[in-house]
């Protein structure tokens, strides 16, 4: 259902595609006529008025050529991009003007959260940077190895991480084997395949997890029961995408955070203050990380 909503700075495209809406949006915002977008372009007036009303739809080098004719921001040319029907292929490290921002945005939104434990990741476990009450979870329950070069899908799944420490270790990480396979299947990037040879490498796949994953409900959120010496204590695990915009580019950036259900803290001061303010992990920036 259209809106009547009406734009203050452009006028509004009747075109019924997201492509030729943000088209005809940048191509008025920058006071062009349909006549000198196609002499830049050089393509005919005709194909530039089919493109905005949706008429016609354009190729992978017409998308990026109009994007460079707009001089669009790596932002807003991947919005343009993304509407034509292609993968903006564009890396949050290639664009220093984004990595800062979003860099700002974990920082901020790890800090924010201590004394509970949170961290970023990207959409294949590999962990970014992390908060003090983080550190202050896992140091005391995994193999300083694994903190290497940190994974999260082998931090929950590894023999040697927090799994020994779980009561839903098993269907857990039937769970995540399956999130991390339908991740790599859809993108065939090698870091998921890496991983996930790592984890049947180590032990960590579950038998018969495909079978047992499809039957679980399947969040980006996921309990954890943790094992203690008073008792089970029931653990979620939130996560957030970082950015509105997140699907633009990659990595995808997650952030996660760790509560308790019963609203206690998850962690003591005495474990924060254990915690060694040098550690690697703790707040590093989004550009270290690359």
């Amino acid at each position: 259902m259209k809106t009547n909503t009406p734009l203050s700075l452009v006028e509004q495209s009747r075109s019924e595609s997201a492509f030729g809406r943000l088209m005809h949006f940048w191509r008025k915002t920058l006071g062009l006529s349909q006549e000198q977008l196609s002499e830049d372009l050089g393509v005919s007036t005709r194909h530039i008025s089919f493109l905005e009303t949706g008429r016609s739809q354009p190729s992978r080098l017409v998308a990026a050529a109009l994007a460079d004719c707009f001089g669009l921001s790596a932002r807003d040319r991947s919005y343009l991009l993304t509407a034509a029907g292609f993968s903006a292929d564009q890396s949050v490290f290639d664009s220093p003007e984004l990595a800062v921002w979003m860099n700002k945005s974990l920082q901020n939104a790890m800090a924010r959260a201590e004394p509970e434990p949170a961290f970023a990741l990207d959409n294949f476990g590999r962990v970014i940077s992390v908060n003090r009450a983080w550190l202050a979870f896992f140091l005391p329950r995994v193999d300083p190895a694994l903190l290497q070069d940190p994974n999260m899908y082998e931090l929950v799944m590894h023999p040697k991480g927090l799994r020994p420490h779980l009561h839903n270790g098993m269907a857990l990480s039937c769970g995540l084997a399956l999130y991390l396979t339908m991740e790599t299947l859809q993108s065939d990037n090698p870091a998921g395949w890496e991983m996930l040879e790592r984890l049947e490498a180590a032990g960590a796949m579950p038998e018969n997890w495909r079978q047992l994953g499809r039957r679980l409900i399947h969040t980006s959120d996921y309990p954890m029961t943790l094992n203690t010496e008073q008792g089970l204590v029931n653990l979620t695990v939130y996560n957030d995408t970082l950015s509105s915009t997140s699907q633009l580019v990659q990595p995808r950036l997650l952030i996660g955070r760790i509560y308790r259900d019963d609203g206690e803290r998850v962690v003591s001061d005495e474990e924060l203050s254990a915690v060694p303010d040098d550690h690697p992990l703790l707040y590093r920036s989004l550009m270290q990380a690359d």
